[in-house]
């Protein structure tokens, strides 16, 4: 029994759904894979590329028979992007540590400056 060309597409899509799905997590690794070592540009521009793919993944309905495999999916994304949340959030800290850093740098050096003109 031949199947029809409607049952066809649907096969197809449901194909590319999980495939994008697919891509969406092989992206997030390499999304913590940069964020490991600082490249946070990089994360950026994947970010932008993934969630397009998030958008197209979720576009049209999740069949049934997917269903299992998609909720496991996106389980591992979950976690991936707990995962990310965290580097990024340590990544905040040492900027901002460095930041006051500087400024505390700045000021000493600026202290240290209008003490040399007054003498």
């Amino acid at each position: 029994m031949m199947a029809t060309p409607e049952a066809e597409q649907t096969v197809a899509s449901q194909v590319a759904q999980c495939q994008r799905l697919a891509r969406v997590l092989t992206m997030t690794q390499q999304m913590l894979a940069h964020a490991a070592v600082g490249e946070w540009e990089q994360v950026t521009e994947l970010e932008q590329e993934r969630r397009d793919d998030l958008a197209a993944c979720f576009s049209e309905p999740v069949s049934l028979a997917d269903s299992a495999l998609i909720a496991e999916a996106l389980a591992a994304l979950l976690s991936l992007n707990e995962e990310l949340m965290a580097k990024l959030n340590v990544a905040k800290s040492e900027v901002m540590e460095t930041s006051v850093q500087f400024s505390r740098n700045r000021t000493a050096v600026g202290n240290y400056s209008a003490m040399q003109a007054s003498r």
